[in-house]
């Protein structure tokens, strides 16, 4: 379901843009509101389970909000919220818990950082700093407004995004600002944000107006700009162009995708396209050695020759079922959804190799972890920590 969002704006002409917009989108917020599939979802037919998707150990928080809540997955431990302000880590691989913080403040987004250093984020505007060993507070600064996904932590960089366009860089020592740009949003967005994504001197970002910034890291100046589709059309909704599922970068290129618009593959330095296909996703995507999986808007998942960006094959049998963001595990992809059921598709052919049905709420985001265990969480705040195997089966 692709939901609708309003900038946060003071002036009282965006007031009586909104006025206007809300009149052409009522029924897609009606509809988000009712969280009803835009497409009918399809019925799961039975498939010859040649993976088995095996549970390691679960544990359950309270529900997620409106922000993005993913797990933290490091080499020796699984760090979770939820929209309460709870905050837990766990052993990734005995499911131990690690400590347990509860905060003062309601949550938005979580759980951003590493494993010296976590970030979550609260009600307007406030980002808080908890020591990753122990959950204890180191520090806490407010934004100009509501931050919606998770605080980027790369190369001691920390990267915070927040609803009214800014970006900001906050020193780890304190939290205080050491740099920020602004970019305003277009008049109507698409409910949701990719997190910056730092990389070694520079911050990629997804823009609403469908561009991909490289920042020097340093001080925040544009080094490059790409273009991954225009607005085009009369209406503000057939104008949204978002830049909403995560940059991926690798040895090769950036990889990008937006919302009516192109996935493409950007030359690192200076944002050269190498290739661009028609494509429309807020989901995400995924990139090993050979292949971009990306998941649609319809539901149907792509797999893209890396290099050139032709079509390798489309899976449809997920078709209005929200799948999630992809995760690429060895020869698997595995994608959540709303149902919460975790799908396995073979990532050479696309054909379906395994299902379960793992939570009672819907997996919006991407699954995270590798071949030794893989790591989901709900809506309704379950935490699944699983395993892939074989079954041997043809």
């Amino acid at each position: 379901m692709i939901c609708l969002r309003f900038p946060v704006q003071a002036d009282s002409l965006m007031n009586r843009i909104r006025l206007q917009l809300v009149a052409v989108a009522g029924v897609l917020v009606a509809a988000c509101a009712a969280d009803e599939p835009r497409i009918p979802p399809a019925q799961l037919e039975s498939i010859a389970q040649s993976v088995s998707v095996e549970r390691v150990w679960s544990r359950t928080l309270d529900d997620t909000g409106r922000g993005r809540f993913e797990p933290l997955v490091t080499q020796t431990s699984v760090t979770v919220a939820d929209k309460d302000g709870l905050v837990v880590q766990y052993d990734r691989q005995s499911g131990e818990r690690l400590w347990r913080a509860q905060l003062d403040t309601p949550l938005l987004s979580a759980v951003g950082g590493n494993d010296e250093r976590i970030f979550v984020a609260g009600r307007d505007g406030w980002v808080l700093s908890l020591d990753a060993t122990s959950g204890n507070e180191v520090w806490r600064t407010q934004v100009s407004s509501d931050v919606l996904a998770p605080v980027a932590l790369a190369f001691d960089t920390a990267i915070v995004r927040s609803a009214d366009g800014r970006i900001v860089r906050l020193d780890l020592a304190d939290g205080s600002e050491r740099w920020s740009s602004s970019w305003t949003p277009p008049a109507l967005t698409i409910n949701g944000y990719s997190s910056p994504l730092v990389v070694d001197g520079g911050v990629l970002l997804g823009l609403d107006d469908g561009r991909v910034l490289a920042l020097n890291s340093a001080n925040g100046r544009v080094l490059w700009e790409a273009v991954l589709s225009r607005p085009t059309g009369r209406s503000e909704i057939e104008r949204m162009v978002d830049v909403d599922a995560d940059i991926v970068v690798d040895a090769d290129g950036i990889y990008a995708v937006n919302f009516q618009g192109r996935a493409v593959r950007l030359e690192p330095g200076r944002g050269g396209i190498d290739w661009a296909v028609d494509m429309s996703s807020t989901s995400g995507l995924a990139v090993d050695d050979t292949r971009v999986v990306i998941v649609d808007d319809e539901g149907h998942v792509h797999a893209l020759d890396k290099n050139s960006g032709s079509t390798l094959w489309v899976q449809q049998a997920l078709r209005g079922r929200r799948p999630s963001g992809p995760a690429l595990i060895e020869d698997s992809v595995v994608v959540g959804d709303f149902e919460g059921y975790l799908h396995v598709l073979d990532a050479n052919t696309g054909v379906l190799q395994g299902r379960r049905d793992v939570a009672d709420g819907a997996i919006r985001e991407q699954p995270v972890g590798d071949r030794r265990s893989l790591v989901v969480q709900s809506t309704e705040g379950e935490i699944r920590v699983l395993r892939l195997l074989s079954t041997g089966a043809n």
